[in-house]
């Protein structure tokens, strides 16, 4: 069993044997409070599934947020784990790139069953090719290798090649939602809060942090040094691999995994502007089954090898943090509303114009989300039934975990 004696870079006060998710979470939320709730899920997603035998499709959980909100600093905790491989600086070419005498070689070999974390995306995003990059991105992350020809030949790797893929970037541009509605989305999100903290309170934490704190790195190295005990314990539990036990897992929380899948599909239509019966809409197959791994990732962060209704948090918050966020406004507004609203409470409420609040309204009847009701002459909407399932009080309070 793994202590933190036994590993490099501990503080000499910090002797606690990491066993079990509580333990990590208090450690975690010692040196940086209220983050552990998003590293949960980074973890879960990205690196936890990695010991679960039987996967095969790669899942990308992208971190968004403001710098202030510390997301790099969560991705640099996972630094030092075993099927971390780090990339600081990034070029979509660096899959596979052709090049000969490239000192580590092509990057896509090397992820093989590990987790590409890259701290700093946003440049992918600003790139004048991105449409051709999110295209070979998209090929990428459906798992079945890639392959190029260059000069030297054709490159790349025809076989299967699962890997997970965590990275940050700041914020998604509208017309890159669209883009990716086109090309097929493969990514997820989780969107970090910023903290709203008084002008009081940051000078007491700043005034605190420079008299009784510890350092910056000394803290992070604490945290990694944390993660790692915690997944060694994995590893020694589960030498060969994770096999995992469907039979045991919960029908109500796969059948929460499906509607989460579901909801997002809807979430994420791309409509288009000139023919609304042209909308695209994902296939939800691909969908359910990524949401349904990094439940059962964490699940097992809890020694488990089944999942139960309780994991379905991680799927929720994924769910509303991977949809365009004005979309994912008036869903909460919604549920905070009991699943009814009308157009004069939304402008309100939102501070949008009227018009802008009766397109929202309309394209949410185009992806099936809504329906119209009648209220005198009042434009109201409705949750569709199949919709109803998020004002469950369960589902509502694990979503306003979040929110």
């Amino acid at each position: 069993m793994t202590t933190f004696n036994d590993l490099p870079d501990i503080p000499e006060e910090v002797t606690t044997i990491v066993t079990d998710f509580e333990q990590l979470d208090s450690i975690i939320e010692r040196y940086f409070p209220d983050k552990f709730f998003y590293l949960k899920h980074i973890l879960a997603a990205g690196y936890s599934t990695l010991f679960i035998n039987g996967i095969t499709q790669p899942i990308s959980l992208f971190l968004l947020g403001d710098p202030s909100t510390k997301k790099s600093s969560l991705l640099e905790i996972m630094r030092g784990l075993d099927k971390a491989l780090f990339s600081d600086i990034f070029s979509p070419a660096s899959f596979v790139s052709g090049a000969r005498d490239i000192e580590g070689g092509d990057l896509l070999p090397r992820l093989r069953n590990r987790c590409l974390v890259t701290p700093e995306l946003g440049v992918l995003f600003k790139d004048r090719n991105l449409p051709q990059t999110l295209g070979m991105l998209t090929r990428l992350l459906d798992g079945f290798g890639y392959v190029r020809h260059t000069g030297f030949g054709e490159v790349g790797i025809h076989e299967n090649v699962r890997f997970n893929w965590c990275a940050a970037i700041v914020k998604i541009q509208p017309k890159i939602w669209d883009l990716l509605g086109h090309l097929g989305h493969r990514l997820l999100f989780l969107h970090l809060e910023n903290e709203n903290e008084s002008a009081e309170a940051v000078e007491n934490r700043l005034v605190r942090m420079i008299t009784e704190d510890r350092d910056y790195i000394e803290k992070l190295s604490i945290c990694r040094n944390a993660v790692i005990a915690f997944f060694q314990n994995i590893q020694a539990r589960y030498p060969n691999g994770v096999t995992w036990n469907t039979a045991m897992d919960n029908p109500r929380a796969k059948q929460i995994i499906v509607r989460a899948a579901l909801m997002l599909k809807s979430l994420r239509g791309t409509i288009d502007p000139k023919d609304a019966t042209n909308t695209i809409f994902e296939e939800p197959t691909r969908l359910t089954q990524s949401l349904y791994n990094i439940c059962r990732g964490y699940a097992l962060m809890h020694y488990r090898t089944h999942i139960i209704v309780n994991d379905v948090e991680s799927v929720l918050t994924i769910m509303l943090d991977s949809a365009p966020p004005e979309r994912k406004k008036l869903l909460l507004t919604l549920l905070k509303q009991n699943g009814e609203i009308d157009a004069d409470q939304y402008v309100e409420i939102s501070k949008h114009g009227h018009k802008r609040v009766l397109d929202e309204f309309n394209d949410f009847e185009i992806l099936n989300i809504v329906e119209f009701i009648q209220d005198n002459s009042m434009k109201r909407i409705r949750l569709k039934p199949e919709f109803s399932w998020l004002l469950n009080k369960k589902i509502l309070k694990m979503i306003e975990l979040h929110n």
